[in-house]
């Protein structure tokens, strides 16, 4: 589970996941929905019209790079 400060430390950063967009493996985080789902983009077209909804099951990757990047406090691993 993500801490609120690790949530706002990876909005808008691009993460190397496969499988989380299909035929895109690099996203952009965006956010979590109230819901569960997570919000992302193609880091190749970020200006693209609206972040993608993807389940948190589909997602579990980005969260995993998500924790590993930042820690509990939001602030970038070493």
């Amino acid at each position: 589970m993500l801490t609120q400060a690790q949530i706002a430390a990876a909005t808008g950063k691009i993460f190397e996941v496969p499988r989380v967009i299909n035929g895109c493996a690099r996203v952009q985080f965006v956010g979590i929905w109230p819901t569960g789902n997570v919000a992302v983009k193609r880091a190749s077209d970020p200006e693209m019209f609206g972040p993608l909804t993807v389940s948190s099951e589909v997602a579990a990757p980005l969260m995993e790079a998500i924790q590993r990047r930042f820690n509990r406090r939001g602030q970038p691993c070493v």
